[in-house]
């Protein structure tokens, strides 16, 4: 019975990756919206969002779908959000990026945004792009960034779906099968072009 779930799971997420690598090519690289070519583009090619600050479960989500301009990442294109935050020099921030599975979330197929996030001065000029901490359960991926303002100004954070991995396996995490610690079975989450996140910075302290 183990093995037949087993390979059952493999064929769903075999046909799930090619699903998806299906959509990438059908509405994100030959999609009509515009494509970026460099960050400064990228900011001027859609209404940045005010980043919100965290309010637990009241912080919005955002859909990246086939709707939200394009930027090219040199191997791939993709679908993004810019959000914007007012810094003054000197002052600390931390930034957040949540991607969550696919609704309901539910059966050996999940699915999510792997997300890619650039954080740019009102130049476009990159000022990080390699967060400060990366954690993953089965359901949500998060992204974090710590940092400290060079100078007044506004920032940008732009996310995007990392579409160099599109379809592949993100997430591998282990779950019961009717609550019965003995029939524990791997499951996956992969990677999808589209999905919801959510953005936003943590409360600063005074």
């Amino acid at each position: 019975m183990h093995k037949f779930i087993t390979l059952a799971a493999c064929l769903l997420l075999g046909a799930c990756a090619s699903n998806q690598q299906s959509l990438y090519e059908q509405l994100v690289r030959t999609g009509s919206s515009p494509v970026a070519t460099n960050t400064l583009e990228a900011i001027h090619n859609t209404q940045a969002i005010p980043l919100p600050v965290n309010t637990g479960l009241l912080t919005p989500n955002w859909p990246i779908s086939a709707n939200e301009p394009r930027m090219s990442f040199g191997s791939s294109i993709s679908n993004y959000r810019v959000f914007s935050l007012e810094l003054k020099k000197g002052e600390r921030y931390t930034l957040n990026v949540n991607s969550t599975c696919h609704s309901p979330c539910m059966g050996f197929n999940k699915l999510a945004v792997k997300p890619r996030a650039l954080l740019l001065d009102a130049n476009g000029a990159v000022i990080a792009k390699k967060p400060s901490r990366v954690s993953t359960v089965l359901g949500q991926i998060t992204l974090s960034w710590d940092g400290e303002a060079a100078e007044d100004g506004t920032y940008y954070l732009l996310v995007a779906a990392d579409n160099d991995d599109v379809g592949r396996t993100i997430v591998i995490d282990d779950a019961w099968i009717n609550n019965s610690p003995l029939m524990l079975v791997k499951v996956d989450m992969s990677s999808s072009p589209f999905g919801d996140i959510r953005a936003y910075s943590s409360p600063r302290s005074n």
